[in-house]
């Protein structure tokens, strides 16, 4: 159970502004909310967001101060040039949208915020809980001691591109760069950099990902590497903040998918359809791009 100590620690660095406010009142009303859920929360949406919330979502209990009853916490928050899936999980559940700025770290990003909260945040978790990978377990954990009946619950691993689009907008970096170079010989020459890298402190997960675009004929994987920023080294690369504690941070995993653009566009047409943030579906379409002129180079130079 978490009590939200380091959020409200984040807080006290940064300030809040409310953009934009729900339009309707927290409703109790689970059969009502259920029956709109059914109606606009698509099955491919639930899996986009059970990928998101893997990768960059909040899901934890807050003790009131009454500590009669425990309160559920959903919290999506993503810096604001990255933030369509915010704006879309509020439009999708009417929901208040707030914006952050760090007064501690002046040189970082503002963020976009949502939270959802009571029977909005239990019927959002039990739409995406059959397909969430990373955080099934504690998830499943939270709602039961929330008394969410264990029928909702099933234990299923279910893999999917939209499930794969969610958790590549949160944890995702779609590289496609014009770099260059200078040759022994003087000459300045220019290449296309091109690759998907997906990041995680759970290693195991990382590898099931693997295995399933594996499955799916995406084969072709650089070498993994990790970042330790338990070491001197690493420490020195952090951003100087204030109170921050490089000993409590896991290690970071990442996975490489590179090889040739013709294999990473077909693994791009199928996913860029069901992405929301658009810089990284940019990156996606222009390898697309680059892949069709460069085949049509080899077909007919």
């Amino acid at each position: 159970m978490n009590n939200l100590s380091e959020t409200e620690k984040k807080e006290k660095k940064s300030k809040i502004f409310l953009i934009k406010k729900s339009s309707s009142n927290h409703t109790k009303d689970v059969e009502g909310i259920s029956k709109w859920m059914g109606k606009n929360f698509s099955i491919s949406e639930r899996q986009y967001f059970a990928g998101m919330m893997d990768g960059d979502g909040y899901i934890g209990v807050r003790i009131p101060k009454n500590r009669k009853n425990l309160k559920l916490s959903v919290v999506l928050e993503l810096r604001h040039d990255h933030a369509e899936p915010v704006y879309r999980l509020a439009e999708l559940f009417d929901l208040s949208i707030s914006k952050r700025i760090y007064l501690v770290a002046k040189n970082t990003q503002p963020s976009i915020k949502v939270e959802l909260s009571g029977v909005k945040a239990r019927l959002f978790l039990i739409c995406i809980y059959p397909y969430m990978l990373e955080k099934k377990k504690r998830t499943k954990e939270i709602l039961l001691k929330l008394d969410c009946p264990e029928r909702h619950l099933p234990d299923t691993r279910e893999f999917s591109l939209e499930y794969l689009a969610g958790y590549i907008d949160a944890e995702g970096s779609v590289c496609f760069r014009l770099n260059h170079s200078k040759t022994k010989a003087g000459n300045i020459t220019s290449f296309y950099s091109y690759y998907l890298t997906l990041t995680s402190n759970d290693t195991n997960h990382l590898q099931y990902v693997k295995e399933n675009l594996i499955k799916l004929g995406y084969d072709h994987f650089r070498k993994d590497y990790v970042n330790t920023y338990k070491t001197e080294k690493a420490k020195t690369k952090l951003p100087a903040r204030e109170n921050r504690n490089p000993d409590k941070w896991n290690d970071t995993t990442h996975v490489i998918l590179g090889g040739t653009t013709k294999q990473l566009s077909k693994l791009y047409k199928n996913v860029e359809p069901f992405m929301l943030i658009k810089h990284k579906k940019d990156n996606m379409k222009s390898t697309i791009r680059y892949n069709s002129i460069f085949q049509k180079f080899k077909t007919n130079p």
